[in-house]
């Protein structure tokens, strides 16, 4: 049974004692308004009641972002009752950002694309005053509306109030008004019967941060931080993963639908009508091996026929190549046999038109999606949009619109939900333009003792106040108090070193480090060193992707270090070769000699070991070295294109003096733009300062183009941290 807690009211009366009173803002449209009136009332009045705060119900009579984004700032700045959050209810004007790649995770599609689909569905057009837009276009047959990001802003997301969706759509033959009325029912149900955290799930599907073990094991650690009440010795979090169950599906589902689950986080590939789950099926008994050669051949030959291929042909060589019996592609071309093969593929992922086929009814309230595309929102229909608009208990999910990285702080400070903050707060600090909250951004779980005014606390901007939650706060609420106490430039780098070393929490030492990458200074470079071997993986994973993204060559030794040895975890294994690349290759491969030889390194055949190892340092040196023969006049303009643009990924520190060269000495007007956008992904470099004074100079500098002045201006923000 669960329990239910009547300490919002202490909640309230901490977070209002000094006589102040925020507001949020329901954004809705004219026709949504008029078909669910009654249910955005309830909702509305429930917020009140529950949350203190002043709502404003905004009807959009203008139909164009820019006249919203006006009226949530004019909101925002007002005197009394601030919003500090927003929820973009029915349909909403979807702002396409354009420009602003660096702002993403991991989203690189060339712009030249279509702009559908090369463009960045983004509520921090809403969300985020401090970013600077120009109007392109809209799209005719949809309610896109196209925005280049300009150097007159930011240029890093961070939101200044948090912000939800909740755009439902005709898909699936149900009325778009029925969901939306359904929707709010369900939230305002919720919001007025809080409950408490008291069972957290998590999930790991195919192919994520390479399958790592060693990930999911400290992962559970740090959900104990996140929520110290799951840490009480009961059985309270749950796991599964893909290699679990062949298939893992109905397992899943059947896990989210528990009415006493609270949070669940999903690791794993996706698409918008898709959570991409077991992968290929793989075999485990010998029948079940000749099964799936034979599905494969069948595939194979089937998908040639349909092309329009001679399937005889492609039959004949699988069967030679794989030396396999002529019986093993019978009935290859079988209608009914595609039928069955297509039917046991789908069983390895969940659709979207499972949740009718299957009756699947998600109970969980808040879900994590941690997987490109499942959160896109501004199309027909989404896997983020299935889980709240079922009968079930969802109310928030974080999904992502765009493709998502993997390496990246998924749940970060979801733990607020129980100690002050709301789900719209997991994508204020996601800080991607991609995350979006889809559902009720107000929703918090019953707050335990010690739970603080956290959005009030946001708008005030004091740092006092934070700097007591650092001394007195939960684990959360001090990695939250040294992200807001950096903000407001209250908190120095030797501090931020001195918290990672004696901080005995996991999230308190990983913001320590995010925070510290700003300065890129000599003790960002020691907490790396020290990082880099730190207990968790999570960290230790990210301390190698810094060292990369860092450059310095003083952090070469660890590098090899980690690279060398036979416990480092799968992940941080495969972003310690990702690393190497940023470096010289020369240098590695010289530590590298001096440290393998040592009779410290125990490896069973061990001269084979140094071969492949040594190998694989020799073949990262693959990007910098193509590079290195571009940077010339007359370099063949396509190869150069993807040579720069692949920088982006990888940073090739020791050659960014002459690419700053190349733009200043004779480069074409697109190759300049072309690398001063790359230049810019990289403000953690040790070349990022004087990459910075170069783009300031010709920011201002008459004699380059206007687009090339203002690439540089927006570069110089980037690398600045601005």
């Amino acid at each position: 049974m669960k329990r239910i807690t009547t300490l919002f009211a202490l909640f309230l009366s901490l977070a209002f004692s000094a006589g102040a009173r925020d507001g949020f803002a329901i954004v809705v449209d004219p026709a949504s308004y008029r078909e669910a009136k009654a249910q955005i009332d309830a909702y509305a009045a429930a917020i009140e009641k529950q949350d203190g705060l002043k709502v404003y119900t905004v009807i959009d009579r203008w139909g164009v972002p820019d006249s919203l984004r006006a009226e949530l700032y004019r909101l925002y700045i007002q005197k009394n009752e601030p919003i500090v959050g927003a929820v973009l209810v029915g349909d909403i004007p979807v702002a396409m950002l354009r420009d602003g790649q660096h702002m993403t995770s991991a989203f690189k599609m060339d712009q030249t694309k279509p702009r559908k689909e090369s463009s960045i569905p983004s509520d921090r057009f809403y969300d985020d005053f401090k970013l600077a837009f120009k109007y392109l276009d809209k799209d005719d047959d949809a309610p896109y509306y196209y925005y280049s990001i300009t150097s007159g802003g930011a240029q890093r997301t961070r939101p200044d109030i948090y912000s939800g969706r909740i755009r439902p759509t005709d898909a699936g033959g149900v009325s778009r008004y029925v969901k939306l009325r359904d929707f709010l029912t369900k939230a305002t149900r919720v919001k007025l019967n809080p409950q408490s955290v008291d069972h957290l799930f998590y999930f790991s599907g195919h192919g994520y941060i390479s399958d790592s073990k060693v990930a999911r094991i400290d992962e559970k650690q740090v959900f104990m931080e996140h929520f110290p009440i799951l840490d009480d010795g009961r059985d309270r979090i749950g796991y599964l993963d893909h290699t679990d169950y062949n298939p893992v599906k109905e397992h899943l589902m059947s896990e989210l639908m528990r009415p006493d689950l609270d949070v669940a986080v999903l690791h794993h590939h996706g698409s918008p009508d898709m959570q991409y789950l077991n992968g290929t099926i793989r075999p485990y008994m010998v029948n079940e091996a000749k099964d799936y050669i034979m599905r494969n051949i069948r595939d194979h030959v089937y998908r040639a026929y349909k092309r329009g291929r001679n399937a005889d042909s492609v039959k004949t060589a699988l069967l030679k190549r794989f030396d396999l019996p002529e019986s093993w592609a019978k009935d290859a071309l079988s209608d009914s046999l595609a039928v069955v093969d297509s039917l046991y593929d789908a069983a390895a992922d969940l659709y979207v038109d499972d949740f009718a086929f299957y009756g699947y009814r998600p109970n969980v309230p808040v879900v994590i999606i941690d997987a490109c595309y499942c959160g896109s929102f501004h199309l027909d229909d989404c896997i983020a949009d299935e889980y709240i608009f079922q009968p079930g208990g969802t109310v928030a999910v974080l999904a992502n619109t765009v493709n998502s990285l993997q390496d990246k702080w998924s749940d970060r400070f979801i733990g607020l939900l129980d100690q002050g903050g709301c789900a719209g707060d997991m994508a204020r600090y996601s800080t991607y333009l991609e995350s979006t909250l889809i559902g009720d951004p107000t929703f918090r779980f019953a707050p335990e003792a010690g739970a603080v005014d956290i959005d009030h606390m946001i708008i005030a901007k004091k740092p006092a106040a934070w700097k007591k939650l650092l001394k007195k706060g939960t684990p959360e609420q001090q990695a939250l108090a040294i992200e807001e106490l950096h903000q407001l430039n209250a908190i120095g780098s030797d501090e931020l070193l001195k918290l990672y070393k004696t901080s005995p929490y996991v999230v308190v030492r990983l913001q320590a480090m995010r925070s510290l990458a700003d300065f890129a200074d000599d003790n960002f470079v020691s907490l790396l060193k020290l990082a880099s071997k730190d207990a968790n993986e999570l960290i230790q994973r990210f301390a190698i992707k810094y060292m990369g993204l860092s450059g310095d060559e003083r952090l070469i030794p660890e590098l090899i270090e980690v690279s060398i040895a036979n416990n480092t975890s799968d992940r941080c294994t495969f972003d310690a070769g990702q690393s190497m690349q940023s470096f010289p290759n020369d240098k590695l491969l010289e530590e590298f000699e001096r440290q393998f030889d040592s009779d410290a390194i125990q490896y069973i055949r061990k001269d084979s070991v140094k071969t492949l190892i040594r190998k694989a340092i020799v073949h990262n040196d693959r990007i910098a070295a193509e590079l290195d023969t571009l940077l010339v006049p007359g370099a063949n303009p396509k190869e150069l294109k993807m040579a720069v643009r692949a920088t982006r990924n990888v940073p090739i520190h020791h050659l960014m003096p002459r690419m700053v060269e190349f733009i200043r000495n004779g480069a074409d007007e697109p190759t300049q733009i072309l690398i001063i956008e790359a230049l810019g992904w990289h403000p953690t470099s040790c070349q990022a300062a004087s990459v910075a004074s170069a783009m300031k100079e010709i920011a201002s500098d008459p004699a380059y183009s206007a687009a090339v002045r203002e690439e540089a201006a927006k570069t110089f923000k980037r690398l600045r941290a601005e």
